[in-house]
């Protein structure tokens, strides 16, 4: 938007616009934490199963 786009908004039509920024803010910032938890998550899970898999060869044996 322009500069002259914003000083021909109304009050309410200002405050629509910094609660939809916020909002689409605050939802970014959701989905870039949720998708480095399921990082973790799966990196995790795939040090567990090679440990799993260590252990039983080892054992095995």
């Amino acid at each position: 938007m322009d500069k002259k786009d914003l000083e021909n908004l109304s009050e309410q039509e200002l405050s629509e616009l910094k609660d939809s920024i916020d909002e689409t803010i605050a939802n970014k910032r959701y989905k870039k934490s949720f998708s480095a938890t399921n990082t973790k998550g799966v990196a995790i899970a795939w040090i567990i199963f090679g440990i799993l898999i260590a252990s039983y060869r080892y054992f095995s044996m």
